[in-house]
């Protein structure tokens, strides 16, 4: 972790890093969850490994739901958003 954290400030201090890479970084540092917007259609919006991810429904109710691989659990029409918890700095 703490090499992680010595690479992250090591790039804060690039001469050329942009005001967005930047601000990317400092994310990164406090970073517990991060909501993606999903949308069936696009691809980009689905996650990437199976495993268990955090889902905000239409109506609201938030759970944890099972994405296994190429759909979910759950009805997918129903899910607006999944984030998947992280521990900060890892």
């Amino acid at each position: 972790m703490e090499d992680k954290i010595f690479d992250i400030v090591t790039d804060l201090i690039r001469d050329d890093i942009t005001k967005n890479e930047a601000i990317d970084k400092l994310l990164i540092l406090c970073s517990v969850i991060n909501w993606v917007a999903f949308d069936w259609r696009e691809i980009e919006t689905r996650p990437t490994k199976y495993g268990k991810y955090l889902i905000t429904r239409k109506d609201g109710k938030i759970h944890w739901e099972t994405w296994n691989g190429s759909g979910w659990a759950y009805n997918h029409n129903e899910i607006r958003y999944w984030a998947e918890i992280k521990p900060p700095c890892l």
